[in-house]
């Protein structure tokens, strides 16, 4: 069973007592018109000959070796790489958590329920299980973004579903600032919340979504930890607005609806939803990464029920390129339903790789491609 958003009767009806009492609530509730999408646009799909990277090294075939995905963005599995530390074998198939990289140190951090934040260097090939606050292990590391910061270590923040709270963290992972659940608006009467991802946006502003909840998004200042009391979205936006991603070219947020198979493009400035893009009908989409023009999208389901792809969406020509298929085609028997996945881009000039990075959930699961010149 997929996981889905908790109910709660008397918290709905203290909420709708609550939006006939006060009217200042009417400003952040889903009645709010700019909150209101507009009609999705299904994306079509197009195959490039050429991409952003030279793709170095020999042309393979592809009954050769197994490759997935179209044109230039096909992918092949990194053998041994993102290898899972034995401490934590124990717990892998209930994996159902998140992954952020740190290209300064080149190191990339997966998110593993009732262990914490797993680390993984050397090119993907060494690993261990990070030892930091007590409070990273207890529920599940389901969504988490990366903010860089010059001459400091990045801070990571990542939502847990479970425990119903949001940590703001730097990559030592000793010490994590929390935050529990919003206060007033849609969560006056203290329920109904479970979070599921977050994303570092501008001046010092955390983006929650309330995925498994209230459906909610809200901003949050980073220092000190706390919530500014606005809320968008809720149900009408989406039934589980389950991914949420700041894009720093147009500075809008994307929004992975889920099971409307869409990412919703909202305006930061002007607070509301500019575009609604259509991913193949049954796509389940959890959350998106950016790398350049280029969204990488990671869905639970695929088209009539069938195991989740991954979708590289150009996002300057509102296409998708290429749709790889970890499970029916490159031999991952655990990626049944993606719940994550990000860029990994390492190098420089002619020397650059690009890979992708995925978790899976029920059975949980990662694994590792790259990119390569196929014929």
């Amino acid at each position: 069973m997929k996981p889905v958003a908790p109910t709660h009767v008397s918290g709905w009806t203290a909420l709708a007592v609550a939006v006939l009492l006060s009217a200042p609530l009417l400003a952040h509730d889903s009645a709010n018109p700019h909150d209101h999408p507009p009609a999705a646009k299904p994306l079509p799909f197009v195959v490039d000959s050429t991409g952003p990277v030279k793709v170095s090294g020999p042309k393979v075939k592809r009954f050769d070796v197994p490759v997935s995905g179209q044109g230039y963005w096909a992918f092949s599995p990194v053998v041994g790489a993102v290898p899972v530390p034995a401490s934590a074998l124990p717990v892998l198939k209930g994996a159902h958590g998140t992954l952020v990289v740190d290209p300064t140190r080149d190191v990339v951090y997966w998110g593993l329920e009732n262990v914490g934040f797993v680390g993984f260097s050397n090119r993907l090939m060494s690993s261990w299980v990070i030892e930091g606050d007590p409070a990273l292990k207890k529920g599940n590391l389901h969504g988490a973004d990366i903010l860089s910061r010059p001459g400091k270590s990045p801070l990571v923040a990542a939502a847990d579903n479970v425990e119903g709270e949001v940590y703001v963290s730097d990559t030592t992972f000793q010490k994590a600032e929390k935050v529990r659940i919003p206060s007033g608006g849609p969560y006056a009467d203290g329920k109904g919340y479970a979070p599921t991802d977050v994303a570092f946006g501008e001046a010092g502003t955390l983006w929650v979504t309330d995925g498994y909840g209230r459906a909610y998004f809200m901003p949050a200042d980073v220092d000190p930890l706390k919530f500014r009391g606005k809320f968008h979205g809720g149900k009408s936006l989406s039934q589980t607005p389950h991914g949420i991603t700041f894009d720093p070219a147009s500075k809008n947020l994307l929004i992975s609806a889920r099971p409307e198979a869409q990412v919703h493009h909202w305006s930061v400035k002007d607070s509301k939803v500019l575009e609604v893009q259509g991913l193949p009908a049954g796509s389940t989409v959890c959350d998106v990464d950016i790398w350049g023009n280029y969204v990488l999208a990671a869905c639970l389901d695929g088209p009539n029920g069938t195991p989740g792809p991954l979708y590289v969406i150009d996002q300057k020509r509102k296409v998708v390129i290429s749709t790889i298929k970890p499970k029916e085609e490159l031999g991952y028997a655990f990626a049944q339903h993606l719940h994550d996945a990000c860029w990994y881009v390492t190098g420089k000039g002619d020397k650059r790789e690009v890979y992708i990075l995925f978790t899976s959930w029920n059975p949980g699961g990662i694994g590792a491609l790259k990119l390569v010149n196929a014929e």
